[in-house]
């Protein structure tokens, strides 16, 4: 597995989404198990459209990224 290469800020923002992820989890009582499925993005401002798709009876939590 290669390895990821990260900056100090782009750890501290996943350091804070964990924490908030973590508050959020506590808090409706819905976890999420991913490996190796985590999107990083050098500036959060690449996200700015992402949207979620989710299937409850799947259980699945997709990013939805925009085409184009």
């Amino acid at each position: 597995m290669a390895a990821v290469v990260t900056t100090p800020q782009l750890e501290a923002n996943y350091d804070k989404f964990i924490a908030e992820l973590t508050m959020l989890a506590r808090k409706y009582g819905v976890a999420i198990k991913s490996v190796g499925g985590v999107y990083l993005a050098d500036d959060p401002w690449e996200f700015r459209d992402l949207g979620y798709m989710a299937d409850i009876t799947g259980c699945d939590l997709l990013p939805g990224f925009p085409a184009g």
